[in-house]
């Protein structure tokens, strides 16, 4: 049997899917980042790492721009609305649906004394459903709770629902858009809880910290053809987030380096707009169907082979931990694949045609 090839979506969009693949890696690395430098030796790398959770805020970026490109002006009716979120549950559903439900089980064995596992914050009966109706970065929980790296699932639904509001006001233009995007911005810069800027928001209002972002995403597609003219626009994103990476290191600061990972989205969508597709993001863009499966599936293997099995069964330490931590890395491409073709697209398509006639 062949196996179905990874193809984009779409050919306008490729440096945003070749950021959207290379972006899923970096945050796969992130939550790998406790096991890559248990010796010490690897402290560069573990400073530049720490900022890689800026990363979902670049897919904010981008799921605004996407939603704009695709939706504005279709929008018009209720029905039309209730499908749309239809489709957005089938496509982001049946996966953080299923990889929750692992962590349900990792919890009962804890529970049941099986297994080693107990964790009353992360494991929080009283939050699964929130989790399930993907309210659990509303503020509705006390931590981030089961798959941890839901909370972003969570934020982008909460922005899906409120994209009737969002139409009206980029319907207002380009200056009512860019008030919201940077009014916005100004105004969680503004805020700090605990000492954690807004970007660091997760299960504690991390629907709040996608919004700027979103919102930039939205105002980029409105001035796409103005960000067009950037010259050698995918150079200068490249260039940026080569920028991002060693700025990191060098310890800059997390509100500098969120203006730094806006600019990459924004170059992104001028060498789209520009209409002249790379050789290296023509390349990677197919990937991006895998970059949702990463990131959900992720945690998982975070759990079951570097802590479990690496950490705590092998020992591992130093190099032979980091290599592990590569393999799996690496390892997860292929699950992430068949998990898309096996059961993440018909679940989608399952889900999508509930309640509607033959």
């Amino acid at each position: 049997m062949r196996l179905p090839p990874l193809k984009p979506d779409s050919d306008q969009m490729l440096h945003l899917d070749a950021l959207r693949i290379v972006g899923a890696v970096m945050i796969v690395v992130f939550h790998f980042n406790r096991f890559i430098n248990l010796d010490g030796r690897w402290q560069l790398a573990d400073d530049t790492i720490k900022s890689f959770s800026l990363i979902v805020d670049l897919f904010f970026l981008i799921s605004g721009y996407v939603m704009a490109a695709i939706y504005t002006g279709k929008l018009t009716s209720f029905a039309k609305y209730r499908d749309f979120l239809q489709k957005r549950v089938a496509r982001l559903g049946p996966l953080h649906w299923a990889t929750m439900l692992v962590f349900v089980v990792i919890a009962a064995l804890g529970w049941a004394g099986v297994i080693n596992e107990r964790d009353a914050s992360r494991y929080d009966v009283t939050c699964i459903p929130q989790n399930v109706l993907f309210i659990h970065a509303w503020g509705t929980c006390k931590a981030q709770t089961w798959n941890f790296a839901s909370w972003a699932i969570s934020a982008e639904m909460g922005l899906y629902l409120a994209l009737p509001l969002l139409f009206w006001i980029t319907a207002k233009g380009r200056w009512a858009t860019a008030a919201v995007a940077f009014g916005s911005l100004a105004l969680l810069l503004g805020i700090s809880r605990d000492g954690e800027t807004f970007s660091q928001w997760t299960f504690n209002f991390g629907v709040a910290r996608a919004v700027p972002g979103f919102m930039l995403g939205m105002l980029a597609f409105q001035m796409k053809d103005v960000l067009a003219r950037l010259p050698m626009a995918r150079f200068v994103m490249w260039a940026l987030l080569a920028a991002f990476v060693i700025a990191s290191g060098l310890g800059a600061s997390r509100t500098s380096l969120l203006f730094v990972i806006y600019a990459v989205g924004l170059a992104s969508v001028a060498a789209d707009a520009a209409g002249v597709q790379g050789g290296v993001s023509r390349a990677l863009a197919p990937w991006a169907q895998l970059s949702f499966s990463l990131y959900l599936l992720h945690p998982i293997a975070l759990k079951i082979a570097l802590n479990w099995i690496g950490l705590g069964a092998w020992g591992l330490n130093g190099d032979a931990m980091r290599l592990w931590c590569l393999f799996w890395v690496i390892a997860l491409f292929p699950i992430a694949y068949f998990s898309l073709i096996g059961f993440e697209r018909p679940a989608r398509d399952w889900i999508a045609k509930l309640g509607r006639k033959a």
